[in-house]
Formats: structure tokens, sequence, C-alpha cells
């Protein structure tokens, strides 16, 4: 984190506060849950390792062995989703980096996988990083390596599950001179959807983008018109339900 110790406690403040907003005891102790399931020796070791990295470079993936901070932080996505009060759910997390909401989301009962960049697309620190606290988690097993592409299906074994999510997408060449438009879009969302089940769900979080977007943030308006037309919009975060009407709200 780039803040200072003081913004940072302000933040997990604020984190805690959005928990307690779901009034759920469960969601509350999860955290807790989560830190006695984890090997916390091997992830100070990582936080030691990584301690002159955050330094030099806060935004680096190496601020992810703070896990106080990341483990609360996945439990409002697991908030956000209901997770903790569903039924058993199959889940995908594209992009699952260090693992925390897949480790939150089976903590509530749900069976969970994760693809990730193979390591020769990711930085020595993302790697480093990822592979370490995957390991802390009991994640190392469940997690393969998916290179995603514009117009090629992703070489998933799963076509059965009941939900996709993807946090802070850069799998669309975020911040690229040929970030995704809307056909690579249509392509992947069409690709996703054929390994959801019928009523399943597929959650994106979009990175923001002012540089590119403007006010919209997110995407361009034929983006926008496109997630609208196939789901629910709100924000950054679009979700579409197989097989169901799209019902649109403004974002």
């Amino acid at each position: 984190m780039s803040q200072t110790s003081a913004e940072q406690r302000l933040e997990l403040a604020k984190i805690w506060m959005a928990i307690g907003r779901y009034r759920s005891l469960d969601l509350y102790r999860l955290p807790s849950r989560l830190v006695a399931a984890a090997d916390v020796d091997r992830i100070h070791r990582l936080t030691q390792e990584m301690a002159d990295v955050v330094d030099c470079d806060p935004e680096s993936a190496a601020k992810y062995a703070d896990y106080n901070y990341w483990i609360p932080f996945n439990v409002v996505r697991i908030g956000k989703l209901a997770l903790q009060r569903s039924q058993p759910l199959r889940i995908l997390d594209i992009g699952c980096g260090p693992g925390y909401f897949m480790a939150g989301a089976r903590a509530c009962g749900h069976d969970c996988y994760g693809i990730d960049a193979p390591p020769r697309a990711l930085t020595d620190v993302e790697a480093r990083v990822y592979s370490e606290m995957l390991g802390a988690l009991g994640f190392s097993d469940r997690v393969n390596p998916v290179l995603i592409e514009r117009f090629q299906p992703m070489p998933l074994a799963f076509h059965d599950l009941d939900l996709i999510t993807a946090f802070w997408i850069c799998f669309n060449r975020h911040r690229q001179s040929d970030e995704w438009g809307v056909e690579e879009w249509r392509f992947w969302v069409n690709d996703a959807l054929s390994h959801v089940k019928i009523g399943g769900l597929l959650h994106l979080e979009l990175n923001f983008h002012h540089e590119r977007y403007g006010n919209f943030e997110w995407y361009d308006q034929p983006m926008l018109e496109y997630f609208r037309s196939v789901g629910t919009v709100e924000r950054n975060a679009v979700r579409i339900v197989k097989g169901k009407p799209a019902e649109c709200r403004n974002a």
C-alpha cells in the first residue's frame, strides 16, 4: 500500500465498517478464520522478503503480502456476492492472483478454483508473491496457468460453474494501446458463459482508466451499451446471468 501508516489504518477501518454493514456475524468472523487456517509463518517470511520492494514500489504485487489488509478487503467482496449465506457453489476466479478471494469463498463452503497468467507473463515479484500466498492459503493445486487472448477460447476444463468472478481485470490489455473493445468483450463473455450453468453468474469488475474513457472511467459508450444489453452495470461492476433476461441499470 502506498499510504502512510495513519492512512493505512483509516483504509482498514473503512473496510471493517463495510463488513459490519452486512450485519453478518459469520462474515465478521471470517477474517480471523482465514488467518487461523493460513500458514502465517510463511506469509511473514514473504512480508519480510518483500519489504524493500514495497518501499520502492508500493503498487507492485509485493503489497499482497499484507494479509491483515487483503483478507478483510476480500471479505467485502464475499459480502457483495452474498457468498456467506448462499448454498454451496462451484466458483472459478479469473486472475486470482494471491488467492484471498478464493480462500474466503472456500471458508464459506464453496468449491473454488482459479486461473491466472502463466509465470512467463508475470513479473518476478508477481510470480513469487502469488506462488507463496497460494501455498500459504492452501490453493497451490487449485490454480491453473491460463493466458487469455483476444478471440481465443479459454482452455478451461469446467462446464458446470455456478459463478465466474474476475476482479480488477487486466486480461483485456488494460492500459495498452490495443485495449479490448466491444467485439473482443462479446467473444470473451460468450466463451465464459459457455462454462456456466443456466442461471449461473458472471461477475466482472473493470479497472479504472480515466485517461482513455474520461467521465465513463471504465468503458466507452459502445462498451457500456453492450454490457447493459447482456447484464447489469453498476459503476465498474458488470453482472451477467446465463439464460435469464438482462435487467439493465444506469452506471
